[in-house]
């Protein structure tokens, strides 16, 4: 699989370019985007299954094309130095204005690396599914790439909701509709996301294509789907999708904690595949030299959180020595920067999606129900892989916490999911107000629409407290 993602002959290379030069240069400033593909060029690129393929191959290149962005470690990053996770030991304005809660409107992060990129990551999708509207290709394989382009499509409009609130909903390559969108709620956004992914979800199969976790199959959409249904609060389709997907029986949880993010890892459900040895991530968190220290490490708030035999504790973070003092950083990934001119093939992939969270929202889910017992039962299963014994759990509120802090800890420095589980529980006010008391204003759950895309477009408004 890496071979053919990084040795693409010269017509897929063809295809790809070209998909590339009409998509990417489109999307420079939000949504303000050029004319669409014309009918010419979207026939050339989608007449038959290969030039078809290799589009699609293609959007997950850009979801990955640019470290620390929306979709290639940007949101553990900015969303966890947000919440009570990381700390920077360097000092770039961006980063400190997540850390300390005070984003200014001019922050290139915010408009650069989420927005911009999201909307790319969105334009993209949208051209393909165009294209596959009058595409050459076999009706197998339109469905196959028409749900993968949902998925994709889906998972950026899901963060950027929980990142910003209202956006604006961009659903065609249409420059003159898009370029002077207004906002449109998060429910109704949510509520094209949910069609999105049940119509992908039907369009997809439980196989993937080819033999790694590359692509999206049926239980990627499930995934996102399941986690969409959690934090909408309807709780019986959040527990019904996760279940779908731990009875499948196509996913285990490794026993052992460093096998999570492997390449060939039973437990995950859907991964990136990148171009080098490491991911975006293992380069963002391990020092490159060993006299350097780490760009960011975790805060204490964390590493106290951790009970002391908890295997995750030790496996999952590693230790250094800043100041005199002791120091830890993230270590999921084990692999950090390569500098050789060859770099090996992959042992890691980038995860998105695996069935740790699976158990956690179908923990959550059943809790919320009443479902008491089932609840602490799906809870044990990711605290006993961990080392540690069973919940003590007693009512539904102590499980419920119960399931929070195990999210913290489980899901640490991953997609943001701190920083997310925070908002959607309306504990962030208690929990980051007592932690940040000089700088944490009810308004920050929400980071500011980037000055420069009002400028683009007068229909957005910005977010309160900016």
């Amino acid at each position: 699989m890496y071979t053919k993602y990084n040795t693409i002959d010269k017509f897929l290379r063809s295809i790809i370019a070209l998909l590339q030069i009409l998509l990417v240069t489109s999307c420079s400033k939000l949504i303000e985007v050029e004319p669409p593909v014309t009918q010419l060029e979207t026939r050339k690129i989608f007449q038959n299954d290969q030039s078809a393929i290799a589009a699609v191959t293609g959007l997950y290149r850009q979801l990955l094309l640019t470290s620390s962005t929306i979709t290639n470690g940007g949101l553990t990053r900015f969303c966890g130095l947000s919440a009570d996770e990381l700390i920077n030991t360097t000092s770039p304005d961006t980063d400190d204005e997540f850390r300390l809660n005070n984003i200014q409107v001019r922050n290139g992060s915010i408009s650069g690396s989420l927005w911009q990129m999201a909307y790319k990551n969105i334009y993209h999708a949208n051209a393909i599914l165009e294209g596959l509207e009058n595409a050459g290709i076999s009706e197998p394989l339109k469905r196959q790439l028409k749900g993968e382009a949902l998925v994709v499509r889906s998972l950026n409009y899901f963060y950027l909701i929980n990142l910003f609130g209202d956006v604006p909903l961009v659903l065609s390559t249409d420059f003159r509709l898009n370029q002077s969108m207004a906002r449109l709620s998060v429910l109704n956004v949510y509520d094209r996301v949910t069609t999105d992914l049940l119509e992908a979800k039907g369009l997809l199969t439980a196989a993937y294509p080819g033999s790694a976790r590359v692509r999206p199959n049926k239980f990627t959409a499930t995934a996102l789907l399941a986690r969409v249904y959690l934090y909408r609060q309807d709780w019986m389709n959040a527990e019904k999708q996760s279940s779908e997907i731990i009875n499948s029986g196509m996913y285990t949880l490794p026993a052992e904690l460093n096998n999570c993010f492997l390449s060939n890892s039973t437990e995950t459900i859907w991964s990136l595949i990148q171009d080098r040895s490491n991911t975006s991530e293992g380069q963002m968190f391990i020092p490159a030299f060993s006299f350097l220290k780490p760009p960011f490490i975790v805060t204490d708030t964390l590493y106290r959180s951790f009970e002391s035999n908890d295997l995750r504790k030790s496996k999952w973070l590693a230790s250094t020595v800043i100041n005199g003092m002791a120091a830890y950083y993230p270590l999921k990934y084990k692999k950090g920067a390569d500098f050789s001119s060859t770099p090996p093939v992959p042992t890691e992939y980038y995860v998105v999606f695996r069935l740790a969270e699976q158990y956690l929202i179908r923990a959550e889910a059943n809790a919320q129900l009443g479902n008491f017992a089932a609840g602490k039962a799906d809870l044990n299963v990711i605290r006993q892989r961990a080392g540690l014994n069973g919940t003590t759990a007693n009512n539904k509120d102590e499980l419920l916490l119960g399931i929070e802090k195990e999210r913290q800890l489980e899901l640490f420095a991953e997609w943001g999911h701190r920083w997310f589980d925070l908002k959607r529980s309306d504990r962030i006010n208690s929990v980051l107000g007592g932690l940040k008391t000089t700088n944490w204003q009810a308004t920050d759950v929400l980071y500011p629409i980037p000055f420069d895309q009002i400028l683009l477009n007068p229909s957005l408004t910005q977010n309160a407290g900016y």
